[in-house]
Order: C-alpha cells, then structure tokens, then sequence
C-alpha cells in the first residue's frame, strides 16, 4: 500500500503562532496514541517572522488518514486550531512517490 502525505500551509492569527504550535503538541499528547497508521508530522515557522507555518503529515495509507480525520475527537481538535488561524489552511493531499534521508 501506497503511503498517504498531507501537507499544509496556514496562517496564525497575530500573536497566536505560539498557540498553533501548542496546538500541534496537544494532538501528540491526546490524538496520536488514537491516530491509527500515524507515521510522523513536520510543522515549520517562517524565516521572517511572520505568521505563516507550513507542515506535513504522514500516513501509512489513505484510508487511516481519512478515519482519522472523520473521528469526532480529530474534529474538536482541528476546531480548536482554526481559532488561532486567519483563514482556513490549504491543503494539498497525495501519495508519496520519492523520499531521500540522510
């Protein structure tokens, strides 16, 4: 099977990119240990200071990646991170086709 990646860009509100990225320690602590096919997730801050963040999600297959976010628990989580978002994020879903590590 064909390993799912989401990835994200998104925009905290002002002075609320502190509180993205706690939001994103929350789901490690309350979400993951539920998150069936979970492999991992990067979530980077722009350079410049500004309140852009990018990241990126990894899943062992497309249809964990779609029950986990179809879980009600998943729904509050994702809720409670768009109040510290100015828009919703965007979203780019696909299959990963090449990977490099050191």
């Amino acid at each position: 099977m064909a390993e799912h990646v989401s990835f994200f860009r998104m925009r905290a509100l002002p002075g609320k990119r502190q509180a993205v990225i706690d939001q994103f320690n929350k789901w490690d602590r309350e979400q993951k240990p539920k998150a069936k096919g979970f492999i991992r997730s990067i979530v980077a801050a722009a350079n410049n200071g500004s309140d852009e963040l990018m990241g990126g999600v990894r899943w062992d297959t497309t249809e964990n990646y779609l029950a986990n976010s179809n879980r009600p628990e998943q729904d509050a989580w994702y809720r409670e991170l768009r109040q510290h978002l100015a828009a919703d994020p965007e979203w780019f879903d696909g299959t990963l086709v090449r990977e490099s590590q050191a």
